[in-house]
């Protein structure tokens, strides 16, 4: 006891010791850090006032042409001549111009002049888009001209310009014209040349207007996009040199340059030299006295190496039980975490690629729900065995929880290895397998990440692979998908329309347009179809292309379909009471609200509320509708059919589709898909298809309706095979209520669609 605690007093004098010094070497390190901060701070200050010095004479050059005398006679008498002999190649040149923008008082551009092709040559007016830019600037040219030369920044398709605005006055300031006068001059390399000259530093420019280069750290990149809006800040690229940066803003707020100045830590380098000899000086010292203690520590080692074994057995037990999961005993989550970042590190050194696998169960719930849980924990047992079986030796196999395992293969060649190896897990995976009581037959979803191309860190990697997992299952599922980047595009607008589209519902950025259908034997217009439309107040106008997939997806297509009858009903009903003639409006249902809603006593109850007579509203139902739950299906829409609706079967061809199923299903018509409507006066196959499909329809006493119509030849062959209506562009586009309206009107009781018909009902709409 009395060795421990003598040991004990010696180790603590030197551990006092020790951490006494280090705490003196961070404090001097430190102190000559901040001083070297301090120092490339002002590096990046005085790049940016070189850049300043430099742009103020842009404005100068602005502001004496604005309060030119002669300038302001041309403005009265506008003689060409003064512009022919000012602006010039040259005289641009001299001023290092590289734009000049002239406008008139009310804003319309009076002149303009861009110097292109290597700068050498003037092109008289400038690129429309730099008119239009300059224009937008004209309103703020008094609050724009207060500001500082390097706040007056814009984007070009070409780069970064920075320009100077003014008012064109007398010299003596006594009568504003209200012509306003720009001069632009593109950030490049000869601005570039003179900050170097004017800081005697070596600067850098970076243009960020079309994107961060990928090339940039990933740390710049944070303070580029950090909230703070930062102008100067200094990075240390390695141990020997450090980066001044000084970063550049649009009028917007928007970052669009990077400055920047690399120069040698010199200051903090010495510092840590002088630090770290003082501190190897004192270390000797204490090593001497060390030696002194060695003789101590050889009596104790037996000792403690014991009680170290069996500590370190007590914490290799601990580690596997917290790193493990209890279930399949492979690794888990933690362990992932904690040994990803070092194999990602491997395999830079040793420039291999790294593949990271996010591995789904498919449908595993069922076998829960359908069994019990002691069998879904077996099946997991023995999927965890087959996922070890089908690997390597390097890779790794994790359990991160639920039915979702993560495969780490670090060895693999190339892309092609990569799709060979997880083909190997999905078919191990597709093996029946014997539980207790059943044989069960089970798949699997994999997403995958390859280190570097998708990834540069474990965050990264594991992100990706979980949005191939995602894309995976939604192609079908019993798949692999490598990562693009096109995937984090999509899902990123996915989550983007979907999240707009739920504040959408509900208010008046829905609303329809409606496309006519019309009787292709005799011209009639016989109905409307209900198209929904969006528009967004910052996305503008939403195409149906893009939000109906996300409202199918997200569920939301319930409240919207809900939504779209609604508008529907409200419409007949306005045209009702307005006295205009009816015709049917068609509505598309979801087979989710067929699923979701009691769909038939709400549209029983809309009905009722606007006092509409139901066979006024149509409904389009795709294929799949009759294929989920169909026996829920069809008894709904029997009863809509009860009700006194139509029902069509939509976009007919493109699912399931099979022509003998049409006898057994309650339907009034077809709606025959437009693709096989496009090339049906030049394809016998689309012809013969819509022919079986119109005889079939006609022998069961069931309506046809072409869709997509846009040739008259089209038309033609429609009438010749027997197709009942049809409806597209040939007719007409989908129109707003207030057009159809007229168009009702128009027709009275004939209701004949011809050209005269739309000339006079729609006429009006286009004027306008």
């Amino acid at each position: 006891m009395r060795t421990r605690a003598l040991i004990g007093t010696i180790v603590s004098a030197f551990a006092v010791l020790a951490v006494a010094l280090i705490v003196a070497a961070g404090l001097f390190i430190h102190r000559f850090d901040a001083i070297e901060a301090s120092q490339n701070e002002q590096k990046a200050e005085q790049i940016l006032r070189a850049l300043a010095a430099d742009l103020n004479q842009l404005a100068i050059s602005t502001r004496d042409y604005g309060e030119w005398d002669g300038f302001y006679r041309f403005i009265e008498d506008r003689d060409p001549r003064f512009l022919e002999t000012n602006f010039t190649v040259d005289s641009m040149a001299g001023m290092e111009v590289d734009v000049v923008t002239l406008f008139e008082a009310d804003g319309r551009p009076l002149y303009s002049a861009e110097r292109v092709s290597d700068r050498s040559q003037l092109a008289i007016p400038a690129r429309s888009e730099l008119i239009q830019l300059t224009q937008r600037l004209r309103p703020r040219a008094h609050e724009l001209r207060r500001r500082r030369p390097i706040d007056r920044i814009v984007t070009t398709s070409n780069g970064v310009m920075a320009f100077s605005i003014v008012e064109i006055n007398r010299s003596n300031k006594s009568d504003p014209t209200g012509a306003i006068l720009v001069f632009g001059r593109f950030l490049g390399d000869d601005e570039v040349v003179r900050m170097r000259q004017t800081s005697q530093l070596p600067v850098e420019l970076t243009l960020l207007n079309a994107g961060i280069p990928a090339a940039i750290p990933k740390t710049v990149r944070e303070r580029i996009m950090a909230p703070t809006r930062e102008v100067t800040f200094v990075l240390n690229a390695n141990t020997e040199h450090a980066v001044s940066y000084a970063l550049l803003r649009d009028v917007q707020g928007q970052p669009v340059a990077l400055l920047s100045s690399e120069g040698a830590r010199e200051i903090g380098n010495l510092g840590r030299r002088t630090t770290w000899m003082l501190m190897g000086t004192i270390a000797l010292l204490l090593a001497a006295c060390g030696v002194l203690l060695t003789a101590f520590a050889v009596r104790l080692k037996r000792s403690l190496e014991m009680q170290v074994a069996t500590e370190l057995r007590h914490r290799e037990t601990l580690d596997h039980l917290g790193e493990h999961d209890s279930l399949t005993d492979l690794p888990n989550r933690v362990y992932l975490h904690n040994r990803l970042p070092q194999l990602l590190n491997d395999a830079a050194g040793a420039r291999q690629l790294l593949s990271l696998m996010y591995v789904d169960l498919d449908n595993f719930k069922n076998v829960n729900d359908s069994r019990s849980h002691a069998a879904g924990d077996q099946l997991l047992r023995v999927i965890a065995a087959r996922l070890e079986a089908a690997t390597g030796p390097a890779d790794i196999v994790v359990r991160s929880g639920g039915d979702e395992f993560v495969v780490v293969a670090p060895l693999l060649e190339n892309i092609l290895a990569i799709r060979s190896y997880a083909s190997r897990l999905l078919a191990a995976l597709r093996e029946p397998i014997v539980l207790d009581d059943a044989t069960v037959s089970t798949s699997a979803s994999i997403g995958i990440a390859v280190y570097p191309h998708d990834g540069d860190d474990a965050g990264t990697l594991m992100k990706h692979a979980d949005i191939a997992l995602y894309r995976a299952k939604e192609l079908g599922r019993d798949n692999f998908q490598l990562f693009d980047a096109v995937m984090n595009t999509q899902l990123s607008e996915h989550v983007t329309i979907e999240q707009a589209l739920r504040r959408a519902i509900g208010t008046s950025q829905i609303y329809l347009e409606f496309q006519p259908l019309v009787d292709l034997q005799t011209g009639m217009l016989t109905s409307f179809e209900a198209l929904a439309r969006w528009r967004h107040p910052e996305l503008g106008t939403v195409s149906p292309g893009r939000f109906i997939p996300v409202a199918e997806k997200s569920g939301l297509i319930v409240p919207l379909g809900e939504q779209i009858l609604r508008l529907a009903i409200e419409q007949l009903h306005e045209w009702q009471l307005a006295g205009v003639p009816l015709v049917p409006i068609a509505v598309n249902v979801s087979p989710l609200q067929f699923e979701r809603t009691d769909f038939c006593s709400h549209f029983h109850q809309l009905t009722l509320q606007h006092a509409l007579d139901p066979m006024w509203v149509s409904f389009e139902v795709t294929e799949s509708a009759w294929l989920q739950n169909s026996n829920k299906h069809v008894v709904m829409i029997d009863t809509l059919r009860h009700e006194g609706s139509k029902v069509y079967i939509d976009d007919f061809g493109t699912g399931f589709s099979n022509l003998s199923y049409l006898k057994h299903l309650p339907i009034d018509a077809v709606k025959i898909d437009q693709a096989f409507i496009r090339n049906i006066n030049v394809d016998p196959s689309d012809a013969a298809i819509v022919t079986g499909v119109v005889a079939m329809a006609k022998h069961l006493n069931i309506d046809t309706i072409a869709e997509g119509i846009e040739t008259a030849e089209q038309l033609e062959c429609l009438r010749l095979m027997g197709c009942r209506r049809g409806q597209g562009y040939f007719f007409a586009k989908p129109l707003p209520a207030a057009q159809c309206q007229a168009l009702l009107e128009q027709m009275g009781e004939l209701r004949q669609f011809t050209e005269t018909l739309k000339l006079r009902a729609l006429r009006p709409a286009c004027v306008d």
